[in-house]
């Protein structure tokens, strides 16, 4: 009742007098009508994302049918959201959470008896299908939902959805437009040619850090795809896009560019052989001998030609060099924030063996 209150006739200031408003309202709307009616009046109310108010506007918006008509599932998933719309958004980037909360809602309504087992069983395994999102008047949506997120972080959902905010960011529009037609041109070439099923892209100014172009994935409205999940923000291998890091630490510590080690092939477990053959009761799988991409070795060679060459075996030498919290602590100087499981790691960090973002790495 009091939510009713707070989300439609009251303002959404916080003070003790707007408190105490609310409370006497409440009260007298719980003398006036029965709790089933009060929830009616709540849930044809409240903002369920986007400009969707109310149960029958949410259920046209996600499903394309009337309220009457949805699932039990579809219900579960669509009162899962007014806790927190953005950030529950089908369109978003936390639909994982989404369904464990739509999972969690009918676990409540089967155990307070308001759906039979057999009930609860058909739903539960059943799966929804969102209507698309609509995408008039979008521009660079995944950009525009990671400023929403932090701006929820910041001043929570509500204030961000009714305190009329005026958000100015870096977004260039004509970058962005350019950077989406590349992805678009190329993606078809790319999942056939390197069964790569989706690009993502981050410009940034490098005299500022501005991020003035993000793409997440190569169509954001394509849900067949998973369009709204953004590749940009999620954690993926780098591969030798990592070495310079690696390289940058060792200079740290006194070595050159010129510096010479041996390319050859090279054991670097010592519970295995030097023909990478584990002893005694080692796992074969702890061995670690890594290849050049050319599968060829080139004797001695420098640090620079090494880096210019992306050579594997000098590289990982370099990082045994360098030491890996060291090299660790050099990433982290240059803003990479996600890599706090160096055991996991190992000498294959250089190779690209710990998971960054590509907005990071940018």
């Amino acid at each position: 009742t009091q939510q009713l209150v707070k989300n439609t006739l009251l303002t959404s200031q916080r003070t003790i007098f707007r408190k105490i408003k609310e409370l006497i309202v409440a009260l007298k709307i719980e003398r006036r009508y029965s709790k089933d009616e009060i929830l009616n009046f709540y849930l044809n109310q409240i903002p369920y994302g986007g400009s969707a108010y109310g149960i029958e506007a949410a259920a046209e918006s996600f499903f394309g049918k009337h309220a009457k008509d949805l699932t039990i599932l579809e219900s579960a998933y669509l009162v899962s959201l007014p806790k927190a719309p953005s950030y529950y958004s089908p369109y978003g980037k936390h639909t994982k959470e989404l369904d464990n909360r739509a999972q969690f809602a009918l676990k409540r309504m089967k155990d307070l008896g308001f759906l039979s087992d057999n009930e609860y069983e058909g739903a539960k395994n059943q799966k929804v299908k969102f209507a698309p999102a609509r995408s008039q008047g979008i521009i660079a949506p995944h950009f525009v939902i990671e400023v929403r997120d932090e701006l929820n972080k910041k001043f929570g959902e509500d204030a961000v959805a009714t305190n009329g905010f005026k958000v100015t960011t870096t977004l260039n529009a004509d970058l962005q437009q350019k950077t989406e037609e590349v992805v678009d041109k190329y993606a078809e070439g790319n999942e056939k040619n390197f069964n790569a099923k989706n690009e993502g892209v981050v410009a940034v100014d490098p005299k500022t850090g501005d991020i003035l172009a993000m793409v997440g994935s190569r169509d954001y409205f394509d849900t067949e795809r998973e369009g709204n999940f953004n590749i940009a923000t999620t954690h993926r291998q780098p591969g030798s896009a990592f070495k310079p890091f690696v390289y940058a630490t060792a200079f740290k510590k006194g070595y050159t560019p010129e510096t010479a080690l041996f390319d050859l092939p090279t054991e670097f477990n010592p519970l295995c052989t030097s023909a990478g053959e584990p002893t005694a009761g080692v796992d074969k799988d702890k061995c670690y001998h890594p290849q050049n991409f050319d599968n060829k070795f080139r004797g001695p060679v420098t640090l620079r030609e090494a880096l210019a060459q992306s050579l594997n075996v000098p590289s990982v030498k370099t990082l045994y060099l360098a030491g890996l919290e060291n090299s660790l602590a050099t990433a982290r100087d240059f803003g990479i924030t996600s890599l706090n499981d160096p055991d996991r790691y190992g000498l294959t960090l250089v190779l690209g063996g710990g998971e960054v973002s590509l907005l990071e790495m940018v």
